[in-house]
């Protein structure tokens, strides 16, 4: 129970923290060693500060986070963990980590949600014209890249947080070479408003995007992640989900997909892939409908089958989007994936998407805005609240 940090008026003890590196670890998968230990506590220990000041502005304002909404909030976090129903509880015990820690973070986010609703009123708002003139904008981008991304956002208030918040950032880059979840560390260690969805922002076009953050889009591979990026609030960590060519959703087609999956163990020999690609060979020759490609596929020892429907084109990674884009109904082919297996994929129907209403088109936007807003109003406001506060770390 030593003291570890002094925020205002608030302690954060060694038990507070040992308990939070405990959970981080059991959730990013990462290595239960001295060293990890010692990085992430002065790692989390940053993220423990700024969410005593968010919630201590929150009391300020007397804003109250009700047991409801931190019990939905926990929900949320355990289906992002895979957890099942109810057995949240469980696996925090088996951890040796009190419920509060958990709860107190969901307590912070959500009072800081509320902070920023009620003080940035009018700046946080988007009006129908900022929409217009951000729909002209997609209008005009059409055929210009756009990007699906997730990001880790590490603030640098100040040159005297320089060194620390890059020291945390190639911290957080050596954890993800190491297998650690992008999304979890998203969750535990960023500063953006996209933190509780793990740092997921959605599709974003090209002048939506810091310049800086963008010239490392361009050259990623879908999968990839960035080195730290530093741009004038501070470090990002970017990894690239998927990247198309603006304004290619209204192109797009609902295809009915029967496919047969021949797994491969990732260490298989070249022969073991070359036969691997004569039996798909072979059930394509076999198959004379979507049908029958699955009755085949259902006989083969360790292959999966089944027909998939009304899955966008554009939604598909690249290697099977590429393949499908040229074939018409009916059309069967084999494709083989570095990832560890060999497909067999027919098409059964395609047809295109509807139009997406104009409406929902203005409301995405709507939303990207405000999130934009968010993001840049939360900033402003918590460097205010560290610039002001006391706090005398010592650990």
């Amino acid at each position: 129970m030593r003291i570890a940090a002094v925020v205002n008026d608030d302690i954060i003890s060694e038990l507070d923290i040992a308990q939070r590196v405990r959970l981080t670890m059991a959730t990013t998968r990462m290595p239960n060693t001295p060293e990890v230990q010692k990085s992430l506590a002065a790692n989390l220990l940053r993220v423990m500060i700024d969410e005593r000041l968010k919630m201590q502005e929150a009391e300020r304002l007397e804003i109250e986070v009700t047991d409801k909404e931190v019990d939905q909030a926990l929900e949320r976090y355990a289906r992002t963990q895979r957890i099942r129903d109810g057995q949240l509880d469980g696996f925090l015990q088996s951890l040796g980590i009190d419920r509060e820690v958990l709860a107190d973070q969901a307590r912070a986010e959500l009072g800081w949600s509320t902070v920023i609703s009620r003080t940035a009123g009018n700046r946080i708002s988007v009006s129908e014209e900022e929409i217009d003139k951000a729909l002209a904008e997609k209008n005009a981008n059409k055929g210009k890249p756009e990007y699906l991304y997730s990001e880790i956002y590490l603030p640098v208030d100040s040159p005297s947080q320089e060194e620390t918040a890059l020291q945390m950032a190639d911290s957080l880059i050596g954890h993800i070479k190491s297998g650690s979840p992008f999304d979890s560390l998203a969750r535990d260690f960023s500063q953006s408003a996209s933190a509780p969805e793990g740092g997921a922002l959605g599709w974003v076009q090209t002048g939506h995007i810091d310049p800086k953050i963008e010239a490392a889009l361009i050259p990623m591979k879908e999968g990839d992640y960035s080195n730290p990026i530093r741009t004038s609030s501070g470090f990002f960590i970017v990894k690239l989900h998927e990247k198309r060519l603006a304004g290619v959703e209204e192109r797009d087609e609902l295809l009915d997909i029967a496919q047969v999956i021949l797994p491969v163990a990732p260490d298989a020999t070249p022969e073991v892939w070359a036969a691997r690609n004569t039996k798909a060979s072979t059930i394509a020759h076999q198959a004379r409908s979507c049908e029958n490609l699955v009755e085949i596929g259902k006989q083969v020892d360790g292959a999966n089958a089944g027909i998939l429907n009304q899955l966008k084109l554009s939604n598909m990674p690249e290697d099977i989007r590429n393949t499908l884009l040229p074939m018409s109904a009916n059309q069967i082919t084999t494709l083989e994936q570095k990832k560890g297996a060999v497909l067999v994929l027919m098409i059964c129907n395609r047809a295109p998407v509807p139009a997406i209403p104009e409406v929902t088109i203005r409301n995405d936007l709507k939303r990207e805005l405000r999130m934009e807003k968010i993001n840049r109003e939360s900033r402003r406001q918590l460097q205010t609240l560290r610039r002001n506060a006391f706090v005398d770390i010592r650990l």
